[in-house]
């Protein structure tokens, strides 16, 4: 999609897109939105009589688990219990017509050892208990033996009640289920019986009850079941069926964590995704989100959502565009739309990486695809559930340090005597100099009584920032239907003053199942978001607060604001700067967004073995933004040619509709209880537009004035756009099973784009993959001891991206400037380009997965390889054609890498366990081939090379300080040490890259009883950053603040010190941006990202309360980073580009929650 820069507006794409595939596109969407009315007026008309819960069948002699097959199908049943429970069941000859499940079961269990009980949509088979059982009972109590009569609750590990599951009495047939409340019951029960209790979602325990009758259970979580279902493209599998490199992130893994952006709180614990931070602004910032390296070339320097994994929510692919500003700055994004999202409303986050998983999503999966699914409601009574969280927050600078005011005075003193110059013969001609440049120096030489030193940190960053974070949550169902809501208010407060994030949100879930063969459904979240951005740009900059001496006082001798200063007194307009201190308290910079993501579904169930699913989706997002700049103060987005009397006030706004239409059709068969076959045929359209609209005007009048028709304004610029993108889709996919321990998958998809030229509009996509669970094989039944589960998968591919491109048919994009009352003026700044077409990423995959000593020891291991043709890339053109760059596929970039997680149980009985998990990913990319001159691939300090690492740094090579006269030291192309900068393109060298060798993950849990002790890790290593305040505040400008490491300098012959000279204005500094590996700085570090502390209050105070679960929670973030790296935080810095520029600091925080269900 389409992302405006400063005063860019696209053609309306009617004219350009290709009249075919518009045509198409529109009929698919007047079949969705029939669709949409269909859903609707059948969801209006379900009510609680519309089920019919009824079986049809004859048969003679037929096998228990077929019966158990047939309910499944015709009534949406599913059956719960053990293999070999099944090996004494008696066939059953049966002819029934319209019968009742209760009804079919009776028949079948009649004679049988077996009885049944059904839980929601839920049957459990359990053991009869035999007559001659109770009857030895009977004489063990005449014996004297004492029985009892037992009670007890089951619950989760979030207090939550677990319904469903068996308590059995170990090496008996007697057996009962938890109800909706998690209770059961078992009476005549010998005082040291020992129960097992099971359930599908949790593991296993025993329970020794030593004479008590009444228990409380807490179960975990079974992370490692092997039949539970794993959400994949269009469909739901099992790890156990799964031939894809899939990695699953429970909801509660995620949801206590501060970040308001679930992206955030993936780092470390999916392997081979690289997510790095990139700002701490409230509501989340927009960081790096890369699973398995750069696959796609996308804006060589700041990266773009297109190097993204697709996200889809609910079977609906979502926006990740961010709204970015249009005046001020080179698209400094102020937006994360993933933070619309709630990350409590999360159940689970499947991560699909390699082709087999990946394909089936065409020319949007090259990247990767996180399939997210939202909560829904049980079967039983309603639960509700309370969440309350706050978060204290304060500023981590990491190493920063600035020069204080006498250090910062004694380096400038001492630029101005290594001049030599006859203005400055002695310390009284420096003073007067200075006395220009600051007010503040106002006594003679050698008195340095100043006012007070401006602590810049203290003035605009709060010592606490206060977050809190409320939830009410329902949820509830039947046989018939499920429902799940949830409303969600957060408060943030940067910690940088001005700066906050408001979020109101709200999620409602419901399905609802009117006959056997149709089931309904919607999924809706609607959200309100506010977010404050300060008063000086629409992000934090740290750069101009590291760089404001501590000669500049904050406030004058009477408390008010010193509103602008001059650096360095220079005449140039461009060296005046405003107080950002001041303009945090009198400017004004929010965007307001509102966004709604639905889905209508529905799935007809016919002829046995078929099934249609349906989805009409809509993602709509509105987004409004509004800065005033005091007309006191310099302001960098509007006019500069005085201090005051300036003033600006912006309007803008930008709308995105993302509609999606997808029918899919299914045939599920097993034969022979060997064969099992699902056929899957599936259509999709979407289309997407936006909207943007831009105002803006200068020369207020008055301060408080924030209107655009404020009397006495002057036109500023003002734009609007419009964009719209059609995506046709035709795809396919068959999954075969043999005997639960072969499995084979294959897809194709047909992607068409009217992003492309007519030619070539349209792009093929394919997929196979294999699994083998090795351990199925009779030759393995002797390594079951100890070998539990293995399996081999395999994979190959191809996805495709369409890059960060708009519609190339005519003119790519447009500069429009149109002035209030004048003339408007509108120049192409790329010519189009028809002959574009898709970029391809091939890949393979093989992995292995394996469980060890009774599954104590979990291990999977990966190892891929993926190319990516056509790369789409900005290609830089001569003046004389009167285009600024055109894009063009230009050549291939590679990466392989390896990825390992392993999970050991280290203690697991009835009170402790304690689970330690660890990941590990590498990747190597580079270049494979470009079709382009090289100058073509260098920007700035990077640049790209065929054999190298892609985006990577290249520059000269910094040869250290001249210890004899303090000069500054290069080497060239050739080798020589040169006191020349040389700056050529020649010269340059591979001298680091901004991607890590490795990263991962290091995560405890350690739970004794009711408590429950968390920790994670994460780590990077083997990647470098370079950071630019060292390189514009190096001495060449002297009138700027510098890191304290700047006093080791050279000052005498003979000195080994780290940078050269200071010289006033010294030519041979930064003063020209001469960047080199002088200021590039490994970036490795391990940071303790969190550590939790969480208690379930006891059952007998939880029920005089009236309550199900009470937990309590304190917790810690970002409580410690070990780290060479010398600037802020490494984890802030784009790890595309790979500079450091200061953004919004990284905060360290302590939360305290409580969790309540009722």
């Amino acid at each position: 999609m389409q992302v405006f820069a400063q005063g860019k507006v696209c053609p309306a794409s009617s004219g350009s897109e290709p009249k075919p595939l518009n045509k198409a596109a529109t009929k698919i969407m007047r079949i969705m939105k029939l669709t949409v009315i269909l859903l609707t007026v059948a969801m209006l008309q379900v009510n609680a009589n519309g089920f019919s819960q009824t079986i049809t069948f004859s048969g003679k002699n037929v096998p228990l688990e077929k019966i158990f097959s047939i309910i499944k199908t015709q009534a949406g049943f599913g059956f719960f219990y053990f293999d070999e429970q099944l090996k004494d069941a008696k066939k059953v000859t049966i002819n029934v017509k319209n019968a009742a499940v209760e009804e079919v079961l009776s028949i079948c269990m009649k004679d049988q050892p077996y009885d049944y009980t059904i839980k929601g949509k839920t049957i459990f088979i359990i053991n009869k208990q035999k007559k001659e059982k109770t009857s030895a009972s009977a004489i063990t109590n005449e014996q004297g033996d004492k029985r009892i009569n037992i009670s007890g609750r089951v619950t989760g590990e979030q207090g939550e009640p677990v319904i469903g599951a068996t308590i059995t009495i170990k090496g008996t047939e007697v057996a009962t289920t938890t109800n909706e409340r998690g209770q059961f019951t078992l009476n005549d029960v010998d005082e040291d019986a020992v129960l097992i209790i099971t359930n599908v979602s949790y593991q296993s325990q025993e329970i020794a009850l030593r004479g008590r009758s009444s228990v409380e259970v807490r179960m975990r979580v079974n992370a490692g079941n092997l039949d539970e279902a794993v959400v994949v493209a269009y469909n739901t599998t099992t790890q156990r069926k799964n031939v894809g490199a899939v990695t699953v992130v429970k909801g509660e893994q995620i949801a206590t964590l501060p970040n308001r952006s679930f992206d955030k709180s993936l780092q470390g614990l999916v392997p081979g995704l690289l997510v790095t931070s990139g700002t701490s602004l409230p509501g989340g910032g927009v960081g790096n989100f890369i699973l398995r390296g750069i696959a796609t070339a996308a804006d060589p320097i700041n990266g773009s959502t297109v190097r993204n994994p697709l996200i889809v929510v609910d079977g609906v692919p979502i926006s990740q565009d961010q709204f970015q500003t249009f005046i001020e700055g080179p698209n400094v994004p102020i937006s994360n739309p993933l933070a619309q999202l709630n990350t409590s409303d999360i159940e689970t986050i499947s991560v699909l990486k390699d082709a087999s998983a990946i394909a089936l999503y065409g020319s949007r999966a090259s990247n990767g695809v996180i399939v997210i699914t939202t909560k829904r409601g049980k079967a039983g009574k309603t639960n509700f559930s309370f969440r309350h969280q706050t978060d204290l927050a304060s500023r981590y600078m990491g190493k920063t340090k600035m020069l204080n005011q006498q250090e910062y005075l004694d380096l400038l003193f001492e630029s101005y005597r290594n001049l030599n110059s006859p203005d400055y013969p002695d310390d009284a001609s420096i003073y007067a100099d200075l006395r220009k440049k600051f007010p503040v120096i106002v006594n003679a030489p050698g008195d340095t009584s100043f006012y007070p030193q401006a602590d810049w940190y203290g003035e605009l960053f709060r010592k606490t920032a206060l977050t809190f974070s409320n939830e009410l949550s329902m949820s509830g169902g039947s046989e018939k239907s499920n429902f799940y809501l949830n409303l969600e208010y957060t408060k943030q407060n940067g910690i940088v003053k001005a700066t906050g994030y408001d979020r109101k949100s709200l999620r409602f879930n419901f399905e609802n199942r009117p006959a056997t063969w149709l089931k309904l459904g919607i999924n809706s979240t609607l959200s309100y978001n506010v977010q404050d951005y300060g008063g000086s740009n629409r992000s934090y900059n740290g750069t101009v607060v590291n760089h404001l001496s501590p000669l500049n006082p904050i406030r004058d001798t009477d408390g008010n604001y010193v509103l602008n200063y001059r650096a360095g007194g220079g005449p140039s307009n461009a060296s005046l700067f405003a107080n950002p201190a001041a303009q945090a308290e009198f400017n004004t910079n929010r965007n307001t967004a509102y966004r709604g993501l639905t889905n209508l579904n529905g799935e007809i169930s016919f002829l046995k073995y078929f099934k249609f699913n349906t989805i009409a989706g809509v993602d709509f997002m509105l987004t409004e933004a509004k800065e005033k700049a005091d007309p006191r103060m310099v302001d960098i987005g509007g006019d500069q040619t005085t201090i005051s009397g300036i003033g600006r006030v912006e309007e803008q706004s930008l709308r995105r509709i993302n509609l999606i239409s997808t029918n899919m059709m299914r045939y599920i068969r097993t034969f022979h209880n060997d064969h099992a076959i699902n056929l899957l045929i599936g259509q999709e359209a979407q289309i997407q537009t936006q909207k943007h609209s831009l105002i803006a005007v200068k020369r207020l009048s008055l301060p408080y004035y924030d209107q655009i028709n404020s009397n006495g304004v002057l036109p500023l610029r003002q734009s609007v756009g419009n964009f719209k993108e059609t995506l046709l889709s035709f795809f396919g996919q068959a999954n075969y099973g043999f005997k639960n321990k072969y499995f084979l998958s294959g897809s194709v998809r047909k992607d068409g784009s009217s992003r492309f030229g007519k030619d070539k509009q349209y792009g093929t996509y394919w997929s196979a993959g294999a699994g083998w669970v090795v351990t199925g094989e009779e030759f393995m039944k002797g390594s079951s001891s100890w070998l539990n589960y293995l399996k081999l998968r395999g994979s190959v591919g191809a996805a495709g991206n369409a890059g960060a491109i708009n519609a190339v048919t005519k003119f790519d994009e447009m500069n429009s400037l149109v002035f209030l009352g004048g003339t408007a003026m509108t120049a192409s700044d790329r010519p189009g380009n028809p002959d574009i077409k898709w970029e391809q990423t091939f890949s393979w995959d093989a992995g292995l997965e394996t469980r060890l000593w009774k599954e104590r020891i979990s291990f999977t291991a990966d190892v891929y390889k993926r190319k990516t043709k056509d790369l789409i890339y900005l290609i830089p053109l001569v003046a004389s054609t009167g285009y600024t760059d055109v894009l063009q596929n230009i050549g291939e970039i590679e990466n392989h890498g390896v990825e390992l997680s392993l999970s050991v149980n280290v203690i697991k009985n009835r009170n402790w366990s304690w689970i330690i998990d660890a990941n590990w990913s590498t990747n190597q990319n580079k270049l494979v081939k470009a079709n382009v001159p090289v100058a073509s691939l260098f920007l700035s300090t990077i640049g790209n090379k065929e054999g190298e690492n892609f985006n990577s740094f290249y520059m000269p090579i910094w040869a250290g300080v001249n210890a004899a006269d303090g000069s500054p030291q290069w080497l060239d192309s050739a080798g020589n040490v040169v006191t020349a900068y040389p700056g050529a393109i020649k010269h340059r060298k591979f001298v680091g890259k901004p991607q890590p060798d490795g990263f991962g993950g290091v995560s405890t849990r350690l739970i004794y009883k009711a408590f429950e002790f968390s920790a994670r890790f994460y780590y990077q290593y083997g990647y470098q950053l370079m950071i630019q305040d060292d390189l514009v505040s190096d001495g060449a400008i002297p009138y700027i603040n510098q890191d304290r490491r700047a006093l080791d300098r050279w000052q005498k012959p003979g000195d080994n010190a780290t940078n050269p000279k200071r010289i006033l204005n010294n030519p041979s500094g930064s003063a020209t941006y001469r960047p080199s590996t002088r200021y590039l700085f490994d970036g490795d570090h391990i940071r303790l990202q969190n550590v939790t502390i969480t208690y379930n209050v006891p059952k007998a105070i939880v029920e005089r309360l009236h309550m199900t679960g009470i937990r309590l929670l304190v917790q810690g973030n970002n409580l410690g980073l070990r780290t060479k790296y010398p600037g802020m935080d490494p984890d802030l810095v784009n790890t595309i580009g790979g500079t450091d520029i200061s953004l919004f600091p990284s905060q360290r925080s302590f939360s305290f929650g409580i969790n309540a269900n009722f």
